[in-house]
């Protein structure tokens, strides 16, 4: 089974006729494969006490749907790099996997495999939705499936910079490439409480004058 690990550093952080594919720029060990994903968000939920995670992949079709042999997971840090190394570890994960015509979705829970092998703890099932459904579980809100893809990016735009061409200036709108594409999407908005006791927001670390590197660039260089 193929693994896609995404991580949400909270100590540190956060219709037409035809179904067109949004893919973007592909990581070389998985273009072109189902485990290639397009886009990952976090952010803060409708509720101001929950967040929100969205995993996006390539929907080619309608019918497109997620590969039963690809595991989807987030990884939530709430430390920081480890003492006495140069990374992280997971302290929670939250996992998807579809199965049949559902997503079924465990977590968020401690792991007990860390690292770029996991194991699912079906102890730690949570809930599971119909694709193209949502559902609410515990406070939990929980969807997978088709929609447009949120990603705005200016392809023609960002071609014309890496190959030097003159600039025009900045405009109040760009051309966004992926407006008519879709995705595949997998959503879940976690209450704040089972995300375990990270600072709410990135900005409580950036300006806590605590002596940290980020503050440091902040006081100097404004």
């Amino acid at each position: 089974m193929k693994k896609i690990a995404l991580w949400s550093s909270l100590a540190l952080a956060v219709c037409v006729g035809a179904f067109i594919a949004a893919d973007h720029l592909d990581a070389p060990a998985v273009a072109n494969t189902t485990a290639d994903i397009a886009d990952f968000y976090a952010f803060e939920g409708a509720d101001s006490n929950s967040t929100t995670f969205v995993v996006t992949l390539p929907a080619a079709s309608a019918s497109t749907q997620f590969d039963e042999n690809v595991l989807i997971e987030i990884n939530i840090d709430n430390t920081g790099v480890d003492a006495g190394t140069t990374g992280v570890t997971e302290d929670l994960v939250i996992q998807a996997l579809r199965q049949g015509d559902k997503m079924y979705f465990f977590g968020p829970y401690a792991p007990s495999t860390t690292g770029l092998n996991s194991t699912i703890d079906t102890n730690e099932l949570a809930a599971s939705v119909d694709i193209g459904s949502m559902t609410t579980v515990g406070g939990v809100n929980y969807f997978a499936g088709l929609r447009q893809d949120a990603f705005f990016f200016d392809f023609e735009a960002f071609n014309n910079v890496i190959s030097m061409a003159p600039a025009t200036g900045f405009g109040t709108t760009g051309n966004n490439t992926f407006a008519p594409l879709n995705v595949n999407a997998i959503v879940i908005e976690v209450p704040n409480s089972m995300l375990g006791t990270a600072p709410t927001h990135i900005v409580d670390q950036l300006l806590a004058p605590n002596g940290n590197q980020a503050y440091q660039l902040l006081t100097t260089y404004g």
